[in-house]
């Protein structure tokens, strides 16, 4: 498989589990290319095409030859100059490490990072929270993003990967929304009365099986096991946290009552209890660690791939099962 096939088949996979309607995506990309034919020449030289075709602008190829065969890729949660070696180093000792792929953003796909925020209100908005409310909340939460990144030394591992010649990507929201489909559609299915029976049905799934007894295992930090769970929202795509706002939002134009996050923190704890929601955390690394192997799944399903693991990641192949 060339490694603009696994690029493109990513992507692929990340609309299919996207959680808008298809015509919302279809619109979002409209408006980029209509950006686009609206830039004279030497804007257009600035401008980054694949958001013409591409709606997640946190998932890019960042280094290396679209058209290179890639039979063994090293996927790791975060990647740096440090995984970067490690791949190079694996090659020293024979292992033929074609590609490494990141879950979180580097180089111009973290520069991108604030524009899949607009996932989040689109998701709540089905939920039956109004657009303007949840645009209005979170347009101070995206610059604040969008500002904080341009700090960050985007191109560290890209240029190590640029110096020892490693192919590297990233895949972030489709892995995201992968996740995101997979623990909302088993909670729709069990249909658990408990907030314990939520936690429960967590556990069995493999990867945080696995993390609750290496690290940390999924728990409910507002509520009990004993409160009923009512409907749950899997907040578990859209870049990074909301603002604390969304919460007073979602408890006054919404039906949700439990919330199953990777992540919360003290400012929005206080903010779900103070709105009466229960939550969960579903951690991390496992959340991330499932969203890629749906999309190594997917991937795997077109042609073989070897997949070597490294930081925080945990191969769980479903393709046979």
């Amino acid at each position: 498989m060339k490694l603009r096939e696994i690029y493109r088949l990513s992507v692929e996979a990340g609309v299919e589990a996207d959680q808008r309607p298809k015509e919302e995506i279809e619109r979002r990309l409209g408006v980029e290319r209509d950006k686009y034919d609206k830039l004279r020449d030497k804007e257009r030289e600035r401008f980054d095409t694949e958001r013409l075709s591409n709606p997640f602008a946190d998932t890019r190829v960042l280094y290396g030859d679209p058209d290179v065969e890639v039979s063994t890729v090293l996927v790791g949660i975060d990647i740096g100059a440090a995984e970067i070696m490690l791949a190079d180093r694996l090659r020293s000792r024979g292992e033929a490490v074609d590609l490494v792929i990141a879950h979180h953003p580097l180089g111009r796909a973290l520069a991108g990072l604030a524009d899949v925020m607009s996932v989040q209100t689109d998701l709540l908005a089905q939920h039956g929270s109004p657009i303007g409310q949840l645009e209005s909340v979170f347009a101070g939460r995206i610059k604040d993003v969008a500002v904080s990144v341009t700090a960050a030394n985007h191109n560290r591992a890209v240029d190590a990967a640029r110096l020892l010649d490693v192919p590297l990507m990233c895949i972030h929201t489709p892995a995201d929304n992968c996740v995101a489909q997979f623990i909302g559609t088993k909670i729709r299915e069990a249909k658990p009365l408990l907030l314990g029976d939520v936690l429960d049905l967590l556990l069995d799934i493999d990867e945080y099986s696995q993390y609750a007894a290496e690290t940390a295992e999924p728990r409910i930090i507002v509520g009990s096991k004993e409160n009923r769970a009512g409907e749950v929202f899997v907040d578990m795509t859209g870049g990074t946290s909301a603002p604390e706002g969304i919460y007073e939002i979602i408890s006054k134009s919404t039906d949700i009552s439990t919330m199953v996050c990777m992540h919360v923190s003290r400012e929005h704890k206080k903010e779900i209890e103070k709105h009466h929601l229960n939550c969960i955390v579903a951690p991390h690394m496992p959340s991330d660690t499932i969203g890629l192997n749906l999309i190594l799944d997917s991937l795997e399903s077109r042609g073989g791939l070897n997949v070597l693991e490294c930081s925080g990641f945990r191969r769980v192949n479903r393709s046979h099962r």
